[in-house]
């Protein structure tokens, strides 16, 4: 079901690569930056009656936006950086993206359980549930479908899934604005001209010849 998501990711790597030849880092970064909020936008509006053509849809859009800003944008960091640290900044990089991925998704998914319990408090009274029941329907929207499974009760079911979605929303519209404050932040702050040409090696430093120095001077001298 993620299909959609990677085949976006892979085309929006090449597209954001050749606006960051043609035009500067900063486009393909705040524009996919820019794509990635409008769909995750599009992902809140989906509802139980959505069908997968509108997730695949929006899926797409993220893999597109997402594979555009981060492939000019890891390379605007090791750009800045000499080649022979070009290796321990990498591996910065990649660990700075752990961190921050790890960090997002603990506070995403407190907001997320949050957002699912106040929302199933308003809609089921779940102190007619036992016990167990209760706080098996409380942590989490599968142990909601089983108890309403189990009990036969059709309007906590449908409850869990109208909670559920409606923290899929709440999650999905933060992300969405933290998008497009990085888009508006990446515009305003990300320097550098276009990526074309490769980047000058150590032999090119002394000039077009590229030639030995010392060699040069016992030639002439």
């Amino acid at each position: 079901r993620l299909l959609p998501m990677m085949a976006g990711i892979i085309i929006g790597a090449k597209a954001g690569e050749r606006l960051a030849a043609r035009l500067a880092t900063r486009v393909p970064v705040a524009a996919g930056m820019v794509v990635v909020a409008v769909g995750l936008g599009l992902g809140s509006l989906t509802s139980v009656d959505s069908g997968y053509g509108l997730v695949a849809f929006w899926l797409l859009l993220f893999g597109v936006g997402a594979g555009a800003a981060l492939t000019p944008a890891m390379d605007a960091v090791l750009g800045e950086l000499p080649v022979e640290r070009a290796g321990a900044g990498m591996a910065l990089t990649m660990t700075l993206r752990q961190v921050g991925g790890a960090l997002g998704v603990a506070m995403l998914g407190s907001l997320s359980a949050a957002a699912y319990v106040d929302r199933l408090d308003q809609r089921i009274d779940l102190s007619r549930l036992p016990g167990p029941a209760e706080q098996a329907a409380r942590d989490s929207v599968s142990g909601a479908v089983a108890v309403a499974h189990r009990l036969g009760d059709s309007a906590l079911l449908t409850g869990a899934q109208a909670s559920y979605l409606h923290a899929m929303a709440v999650v999905l519209v933060v992300c969405a604005a933290v998008a497009v404050l990085g888009a508006v932040l990446t515009a305003a702050l990300l320097s550098g001209g276009p990526t074309t040409g490769a980047p000058a090696g150590p032999g090119d430093q002394g000039g077009r010849s590229g030639g030995d120095p010392v060699q040069e001077q016992s030639l002439h001298g």
